[in-house]
């Protein structure tokens, strides 16, 4: 692999050193200027007329302000050096598009075509280019052959979708709504589309189950809210048939981390929010598979006892300040204002199960299920909207739960061992540095805005071993606990901390490309074009191990949609006129981003802000290209996104660490790659 790697990196097609002037052109274009970029890419290409890398540069820059002429004008000219480009004879075809020529730019996909004859971009752009004709049918066959080259494009698959919609076979459009779903979970926008198709269909069940699945993922989304709604009363079986929770049939066995030396313990809030925030419910439900104890956790004093396999309830007293614990029968066993506290007998051999806790609220993967859990277990006063959990338990059994909810249990052992290592560190440093939950009475919560922590039912032997055989190890740098953000997939790129808004910097925690002895690599925007419309080779590119759309990612968005995000943000904004990236990492991840309205303009600069304002979920990273779409009236239509990456991007890249492993990279050098100057050591239980 390392060879390879080292082969093609060679070979990439613009490797040669760039002028001083391309090189501020580029940095101009990273600061949010793509007008002054792009005139001084021009007056490099004028210097040297030979630089076909700063005509292809300035076209892409010119595309980013919306001068889709002169984009044209420097591909034109790139393609005069060297006419067998496909990818600048196809950029070409969009230029001229979005310019107003539509003949021009069906000849520029065709020719593109006769050099690739499955060149994404040229088919994509084809088939947009017939539907926007008013031809669904050639549309259609543009997005087929598509599809057959690359099945996993959710562009080609909205459009498909579209194209059979406007022929009318409402039952084609649905089942193409749901391949665009399968291709990238995350594009939840599929599912209001495909919520749309099965309520024409006359689906009922099947269209409510959408709309609540949008409402898991954006809980404000206007249409869906009025959708559901509707359908309620319409559908033909009960909700939990519909949607069922995941209910925990029976007790896994409990393997509890050897307690030796002075193991920290770790307060865990179970069933947050999107934010980590406690999400309270009106009454919560638990058992256990042993004798349990309830008590006061302030004083530690017994309040009651209960039994094996015996369903209890919290609950508010019905017209009374306060809560109730009441036991299957319904005859109350203790009152408390505040919190009270349950743990079994014998913690070793015994754990909690409790019911219809609410899991990755405000994602793509929303769901209520049952939990699993070890230690203790406080039930807390959440106001008036009722209770939340909190779990009680030694870090190592917290990091057996983190691991594989993490990270797959099919990864290699080493990288297994690395997320083990860095889940430890994350925990401590969210528990005693950063503090974020601590007035709401725990260290950290169950999602990721810590990370995912699934309980016992997450916890598979593949996982326990890499927490056991990495036993107490912990990320050091300079002898200090390291902070250890970690990321799904950097898209072949990390990005430094210190750029990215909303986090701080950290000279260990620094922007490296994904291959061996890789460094920074700021990218030309031609060269980003490539980058995230390509699949380069890096160690995190592993293609029949992941979902496609782990790497690489396309999608759109309605400018109405995205206008109604945003209106959110400021009251004032109207709808969408123009919007501008103002600064990329070295990476290429966006890092700011600006957004004029008709009444009023936002500036967003938080990585996790970002991702989510441009989709009802989150879109998957901020390492992302955007190219805005108009109608014949001029006003923004559609927002296309091509991404890399899913994450944040900082610290390390899970898949990453797997092509590492596999490349046989131990558990260690795979850390010292993502966080360089750090070492391994132990915390001494």
């Amino acid at each position: 692999m390392n060879a390879l790697l080292g082969l093609l990196l060679l070979s990439a097609p613009y490797a040669e050193a760039r002028s001083a002037r391309a090189v501020q052109a580029v940095a101009l274009w990273h600061r949010g200027e793509p007008e002054r970029a792009a005139r001084e890419f021009e007056a490099v290409f004028r210097d040297d007329p030979r630089d076909r890398l700063s005509a292809l540069d300035a076209a892409a820059a010119w595309r980013d302000a919306e001068e889709h002429r002169r984009a044209r004008k420097m591909l034109e000219a790139a393609l005069k050096l060297k006419g067998d480009d496909a990818d600048a004879l196809a950029a070409l075809g969009w230029a001229e598009l979005r310019s107003g020529a539509p003949k021009e730019a069906r000849r520029s996909f065709a020719e593109t075509l006769a050099l690739e004859k499955d060149c994404s971009q040229a088919l994509l752009g084809l088939a947009r280019l017939e539907l926007a004709q008013g031809k669904p049918q050639p549309a259609a066959a543009a997005a087929e052959r598509l599809l057959a080259a690359r099945p996993s494009d959710t562009l080609g698959w909205a459009v498909l979708a579209k194209a059979r919609g406007a022929l009318g076979d409402t039952a084609a459009a649905a089942q193409a709504w749901t391949r665009a779903y399968e291709s990238d979970p995350t594009f939840v926008e599929a599912r209001h589309d495909l919520g749309a198709a099965y309520k024409r269909l006359g689906k009922t069940d099947e269209a409510w189950r959408q709309y609540v699945k949008v409402l898991s993922a954006d809980s404000r989304h206007p249409d869906a809210r009025r959708q559901a709604a509707e359908l309620r009363p319409l559908i033909t079986k009960e909700p939990d048939a519909i949607i069922p929770a995941r209910v925990l049939k029976a007790f896994a066995r409990l393997f509890a981390a050897p307690k030796r030396g002075r193991m920290p313990v770790i307060r865990v809030a179970v069933g947050t929010t999107a934010s980590g925030q406690p999400a309270p419910k009106p009454e919560v439900a638990f058992l256990s598979d042993g004798p349990f104890e309830v008590y006061d956790p302030e004083n530690g004093k017994r309040v009651t006892d209960g039994p094996a396999r015996e369903a209890w309830r919290a609950r508010a007293v019905p017209g009374l300040p306060g809560y109730e614990l009441v036991d299957s029968s319904g005859r109350r066993r203790a009152r408390f204002s505040k919190v009270l506290a349950v743990r079994p007998k014998n913690p070793a051999a015994h754990s909690l199960i409790v019911q219809r806790l609410d899991i990755g609220a405000g994602t793509a993967w929303a769901a209520q299920g049952d939990r699993q859990l070890k230690g203790s277990l406080e039930l807390r006063a959440g106001g008036k909207r009722g209770l939340y959990l909190v779990s009680v338990l030694a870090l190592e059994d917290y990091v057996y739960g983190v691991v594989n909810e993490e990270m797959p249990e099919r990864f290699h052992p080493e990288a297994l061992k690395a997320q083990a290592v860095i889940a430890r560190n994350h925990a401590l440093i969210v528990k005693d540095l950063w503090k974020p939950h601590r007035k709401r009475g725990y260290d950290v919560c169950d999602g990721q805005h810590c990370q995912v922590f699934g309980g016992i039912a997450a916890e598979t032997a593949k996982g326990r071993r890499a927490v056991d055989e990495t036993r107490g190890q912990a990320l050091m740098y300079k002898d200090r606990l390291a902070q250890a953000p970690y990321s799904s997939n950097c898209g072949g790129h990390t990005q430094d901390s210190g750029e990215t808004g909303g986090w701080f910097a950290a000279p260990y925690l620094r922007g490296v490309k994904d291959v061996d002895g890789g460094e920074s690599e700021r990218k030309s925007p031609w060269e980003l074009e490539l980058w995230l419309k390509r699949s380069p080779q890096v160690y995190c590119n592993l293609p029949g191990i992941m979902h496609p759309a782990h790497f690489r990612w396309s999608r759109g968005v309605s400018a109405a949609e995205l206008s109604e995000r945003l209106r959110r943000r400021v009251r004032g904004f109207g709808e969408l006129r123009r919007l501008r990236v103002l600064k990329r990492s070295a990476s290429g991840n966006i890092n700011k981003v600006l957004f004029e309205g008709t009444k009023g303009r936002v500036i967003i600069d938080r990585e996790a802000s970002i991702r989510g304002v441009f989709s009802v979920s989150s879109v998957r990273d901020t390492m992302m290209i955007l190219e805005l779409e108009r109608g014949a009236d001029g006003r923004p239509s559609e927002l296309l996104m091509y991404g890399g990456g899913w994450g944040h991007n900082v610290g390390l890249c899970q898949y990453g660490a797997l092509g590492r492993a596999l490349a046989g990279h131990d558990h260690r050098k795979i850390l010292e790659h993502y966080y360089r100057g750090t070492e391994v050591k132990s915390l001494g239980y």
